[in-house]
């Protein structure tokens, strides 16, 4: 069942305190979109019930964005709130974030961004014609399909 993303945020954040790595609002946005990406493609469902917009310069979730912007590019020094009887990260769900955080903890921000921005990504195809200033949500589907075909190259190799 996907989730608030303030919880997936400070499911986050709580990692990076832990291994004492510091996450600025673009790393957590693009960690938040990966995570979302790979709960799609292994099991089928989104990991954060918000919409996921192709800005600009990648993929955001407005609320977290809101929640975390007077950041800036510095490290993020609090936890987001979170909404009154929130449902909390399933043990899957945990374990998700585990793997993601794992992989992509030691990128950068730049890195993962990058990284959204591939020819053929699901950001790429939401942005084609869509002029400067629109931001169009980006179906989960097509995120889906996105990180299917990563699972599939990365079992290619």
């Amino acid at each position: 069942m996907p989730l608030n993303a303030n919880i997936v945020a400070n499911g986050i954040l709580n990692r990076g305190q832990r291994d004492a790595i510091s996450i600025e609002p673009m790393k957590l946005q693009k960690l938040i979109y990966l995570a979302h990406g790979w709960h799609l493609a292994f099991l089928n469902d989104g990991l954060v019930s918000q919409e996921i917009e192709a800005w600009k310069y990648g993929p955001v979730i407005p609320e977290v964005y809101r929640e975390f912007k007077e950041f800036k590019a510095s490290p993020i020094t609090r936890y987001a709130p979170v909404p009154a009887n929130s449902i909390e990260l399933s043990n899957v769900q945990n374990t998700l974030l585990d793997n993601v955080w794992d992989i992509y903890k030691d990128k950068s921000g730049i890195y993962l961004s990058m990284l959204t921005h591939e020819s053929g990504s699901a950001w790429e195809i939401a942005r084609r014609d869509c002029g400067a200033w629109y931001s169009p949500p980006i179906p989960n589907a097509l995120i889906r399909d996105e990180f299917l075909r990563r699972k599939q190259a990365s079992e290619v190799r």
